[in-house]
């Protein structure tokens, strides 16, 4: 794996986040970016995105090698979804830069239906992170 691509874990649960980001950056190396909602991921990725510009932000994480995003699906306010749907607006040379991994706890069948076939998630993985499932998918995504 590329040691510019970051991780950035988007997660309202604190004790999730502390918890998945330690062993992400066990797994990986380097840090993790944590976001507790989506409103403060989006802002971050818009950022990075050069969205007013339509083109990444030069020396943006993006533009150094990719972003790969481990979204929950269930956040209050604007869940993983709505996330997933704000982001479809984003520029393509900033989706692109993307491996969203959606994360959770649910064994609601719709939940899992509509995260695994949406097309911006990669895969559908769950909570608690099973690290060893994430570099396998890694792997497969050329990460």
């Amino acid at each position: 794996m590329s040691k510019s691509r970051e991780f950035w874990l988007v997660d309202d649960n604190e004790i999730d986040r502390v918890v998945n980001g330690r062993l992400v950056e066990a797994a990986f190396g380097g840090s993790v970016r944590k976001f507790k909602d989506g409103p403060t991921f989006l802002e971050a990725l818009a950022a990075d995105a050069g969205v007013e510009e339509d083109d990444l932000r030069s020396g943006s994480a993006l533009e150094a090698g990719g972003v790969v995003v481990l979204l929950d699906i269930r956040m209050p306010g604007l869940d993983g979804f709505g996330v997933l749907e704000r982001m479809e607006m984003y520029p393509v040379t900033a989706l692109s830069k993307l491996t969203v991994f959606m994360l959770s706890a649910t064994l609601d069948p719709e939940e899992l239906s509509r995260a695994e076939g949406h097309p911006i998630v990669e895969a559908l993985l769950p909570k608690p992170l099973d690290i060893h499932q994430l570099r396998g998918w890694m792997e497969q995504v050329g990460g």
